[in-house]
């Protein structure tokens, strides 16, 4: 009996189809005349284009799915645009097409369902964009569209597959070189200025940069191109930096993936060999320069969620760091549980940097400050609603 249920359910469209036309035409052949007849001709064509959906061969359509790119910065939009090829004309009244997005981005209230209207068209095509999308690894699978009748009687349903993921990298910002200064100031990290004040060997020109001094300009270089040019140096650096990220859950967690972010981009622009340790993953990316390092350290934060799992083993971390590098220790909020993390990993070589306000600490968080300066630890602060502004007033102790 319930085999009987659930095959009446999936035929009910072709039950009432078939038993209106039973009616209808039942009731022009005993009633006569003009009217039944004319609502029985009335009828007739929509239930022929009814019967024909029944058996329109859906399979039949191709998908093309393109994309603007499929890497961008968080808060940046992606257009997609979806082509539809069939081999026949038989005209659509409506087709809805709705894209099965990742559940973060329904979680967010995304909703990406469209209707068209084909008619006699064998391509046609849609588009949508998805606006301010946020940092991490989105994953397209399907897209899901159906078709009906005029009546609502009829109604088909299919679904392809076409995966598509979309790279969302973390935004950074630029940082002036006065604020990398400031944020490394007293030497206990790595001095910037210092560091490209020794050079002596020139490998070529660039532009000028807020913070360049008066005796790097290329003067030459610059009545060539009307424009500022400073020498570029050779970078031979003090000693190996690596970022670190508190993965607790915060509220500012995303703050610090872009604090993180906009570091190594400053200082990878300098020409600093910079790497990367993941407490979450328990992942370790040595240090290196250059565009490429960029890539895989940005592609890490990319994947970086909150944990209150230190999956990161100390003992072996300070094993495998160089002898001389320095961690930089980028926090949310300061706590005694996080100096000792750092002072496990380098003492007297750690910088924590700070995504608040030296204002707003707690009087716990002033303990913990203390504490750090203490076992040779700087501390900085650095707000992040400064970097979106512009402005980096970087304080340190």
């Amino acid at each position: 009996m319930r085999k009987f249920i659930n095959i009446l359910k999936g035929n009910m469209s072709v039950i009432g189809l078939v038993l209106l036309m039973t009616v209808s035409f039942c009731y022009a052949m005993f009633q006569g005349g003009f009217v039944s007849w004319f609502i029985f001709y009335s009828f007739l064509p929509f239930s022929v284009y009814a019967s024909i959906l029944l058996f329109y061969p859906l399979h039949d359509f191709t998908l093309e799915r393109k994309v603007n790119k499929r890497e961008c910065q968080a808060g940046e939009s992606v257009e997609i645009a979806l082509t539809f090829t069939r081999k026949n004309r038989l005209p659509l009244l409506f087709m809805v097409v709705e894209e099965e997005l990742p559940q973060q981005m329904e979680d967010r209230g995304f909703q990406r369902k469209i209707i068209i209207f084909p008619g006699f068209k064998r391509t046609f095509s849609m588009s949508y964009t998805l606006e301010n999308l946020q940092r991490g690894e989105h994953s397209f699978q399907s897209i899901r569209f159906w078709i009906g009748d005029f009546l609502g009687l009829v109604e088909k349903e299919a679904i392809y597959s076409s995966p598509l993921k979309i790279t969302v990298f973390p935004r950074y910002h630029e940082l002036a070189y006065s604020d990398l200064d400031r944020v490394f100031n007293q030497g206990a990290v790595v001095s910037t200025k210092k560091t490209q004040r020794e050079q002596s060997v020139v490998s070529g020109v660039r532009e000028y940069q807020p913070g360049d001094q008066l005796s790097w300009i290329n003067w030459k270089a610059t009545a060539r191109t009307s424009e500022i040019m400073t020498k570029e140096f050779e970078v031979q650096k003090n000693r190996d930096v690596f970022i670190m990220l508190d993965e607790k859950p915060s509220d500012l967690f995303e703050e610090s993936i872009e604090m993180a972010a906009s570091i190594t981009h400053a200082m990878l622009k300098k020409g600093m060999e910079i790497g990367y340790v993941s407490m979450g993953a328990g992942l370790i990316i040595p240090a290196a320069a250059g565009n490429n390092q960029k890539r895989k350290i940005l592609y890490r934060l990319v994947k970086e969620e909150q944990s209150v799992v230190n999956a990161l083993n100390e003992n072996v971390g300070k094993g495998i760091l160089p002898a001389n590098a320095a961690v930089i220790f980028i926090v949310s909020d300061l706590t005694l549980e996080k100096v000792d993390i750092l002072s496990a990993f380098r003492p007297n070589q750690g910088l924590m940097l700070c995504v608040k306000k030296q204002a707003d600490l707690t009087d716990e968080e002033r303990l913990s400050s203390s504490t750090a300066v203490s076992r040779g630890i700087k501390v900085s602060f650095l707000e992040h609603g400064q970097l979106k502004s512009g402005r980096s007033g970087v304080m340190a102790k």
